[in-house]
């Protein structure tokens, strides 16, 4: 018995050895079922909560999902993103637009055909802590050096969403070096950025497109678009600087595929290299000392992103602050951590001010402008930026604690999440009073909202 023993833990050894080998000289390894570890039922637990709710508010806006694109260049369904994802923040998910479906027509010139997007969810990943260690055959798949996990990363986990009937996703490469000669470029059989794919219902094929070898810092040529090798695996693992893409999708229902993406302890460096610093305060590291339960750590206990003071200005004002009040101004202040109205009534030469409560209890001084924010918009007429360009009254339908707003157009059509800074009060200019959108312009109907959102604070 004991000789059986050792004979099977020396063929899953070898199985292993060879698994890993073919990942790291291949860059792609289809292996079945998805091992069993913390991470990997996060992101199935938020996938079954999160993932039809997020289709929905996608769906709806389904006829924004190219607004922006040629005027400023960004990824077909990038605007609708940051608006679901700021409605989204509470909850720790960031929704973002990746690479878009092309066509494979060459008479279109290989045209963008629609959007692709990815819901993150470091930010909540990060109120647990550090990430426990993966399980041994995990580990022993990609990083046979130990020293490359002496101290990994999780740089990313969440999921990905296809609407139905797109074309395959553009070829690309996850992780590339923006400088065409590489100073450190991929030693030959020596993976450090891996990235595991799988379907959450464990029975499904992933369909990803792989080119066998192509590690080109990104580069796409010709002839990988007939070497490309479609996958058939409900689970699957990438080395990260492969060139692959998403397969097409069928008509009917949205696809999405679960995802978790790892760096190495060696590869650390070269990530520094590839990436901004902006996106790197958001990667969790993964303690081999730690088995689990992996759990919300206590609020005074989470690990906070470094944010930039940019990222924070911006947050304050997209939440209704000012650089500078006017005199008699109405606003909201807070007091002992809570929001109160009051009247702006005098500035100081520190930049603090001087307000009036509301009710009546009299007046506080020295008030920082971090405390002041505008009052939120009623319900009723008002007039609403349209696209970043024109002024167009709408009717305010819902008021958000998030500082979002729906509007309903006046030709009866709604867009769901519309930022503070974006409504001013109804007749504000006698220009903007009558102007009208044109049909092609419309979002969508009042009638698709309904309970999409019953899920999130409001």
């Amino acid at each position: 018995m004991e000789l059986a023993s050792r004979s099977a833990v020396a063929e899953e050894a070898e199985t292993t050895r060879l698994r890993a080998g073919h990942l790291q000289r291949n860059g792609w390894l289809e292996l079945g079922q998805i091992p069993e570890w913390d991470v990997f039922k996060m992101v199935e637990s938020y996938h079954t909560t999160y993932c039809q709710l997020i289709v929905n508010l996608l769906e709806r806006e389904r006829s924004r999902w190219f607004e922006d694109v040629e005027e400023n260049g960004v990824r077909p369904g990038s605007v609708v993103a940051d608006e679901i994802s700021w409605h989204l923040e509470p909850e720790g998910l960031f929704v973002s637009a990746v690479h878009p479906s092309k066509s494979a027509d060459e008479e279109t010139d290989y045209a963008t055909t629609g959007p692709r997007f990815y819901v993150s969810l470091v930010e909540a990943a990060m109120r647990r802590g550090p990430a426990p260690r993966p399980p041994e055959q995990v580990a022993d798949l990609l990083w046979p050096d130990e020293n490359d996990r002496k101290k990994p990363w999780v740089t990313e986990l969440g999921w990905t969403l296809v609407p139905p009937g797109s074309d395959a996703q553009a070829m690309h490469a996850d992780i590339v070096h923006s400088d065409v000669d590489e100073p450190d470029p991929r030693k030959y059989s020596c993976g450090r950025f891996h990235h595991f794919i799988w379907k959450a219902d464990h029975v499904s094929n992933c369909t990803t497109g792989v080119v066998t070898a192509a590690f080109t810092n990104g580069k796409i040529q010709d002839w990988m678009y007939d070497e490309l090798h479609r996958v058939c695996s409900p689970t699957v693992v990438l080395d990260s600087e492969v060139c692959h893409c998403g397969g097409p999708t069928g008509p009917g229902a949205w696809t999405s595929s679960c995802t978790v993406q790892l760096c190495s302890s060696t590869g650390w460096p070269a990530l520094q290299e590839r990436s901004v610093a902006k996106l790197l305060a958001y990667v969790l590291p993964i303690d081999f000392g730690c088995v689990g339960p992996w759990i919300e750590m206590p609020l005074e206990s989470q690990v906070k992103p470094c944010r930039s003071v940019e990222d924070v200005e911006y947050d304050f004002l997209r939440r209704g602050g000012k650089r500078k009040w006017k005199l008699g101004s109405l606003v909201e202040a807070c007091f002992e951590e809570q929001w109160y109205l009051a009247t702006v009534t005098k500035r100081s030469s520190r930049r603090t001010y001087l307000v009036a409560w509301q009710d009546g209890s009299g007046v506080s001084e020295d008030m920082p402008i971090s405390s002041l924010r505008a009052r939120r918009w009623p319900l009723g007429p008002a007039e609403v930026r349209w696209q970043k360009y024109d002024w167009c009254p709408a009717e305010v339908t819902k008021v958000r604690n998030n500082w979002t707003y729906r509007v309903v157009w006046n030709d009866g059509t709604c867009t769901h999440f519309v930022d503070h800074w974006s409504i001013r009060p109804f007749g504000a200019t006698a220009a903007s009073k009558n102007k009208k959108r044109s049909r092609s312009e419309t979002s969508t109907t009042e009638a698709s909202t309904s309970s999409d959102a019953k899920h999130l604070k409001t």
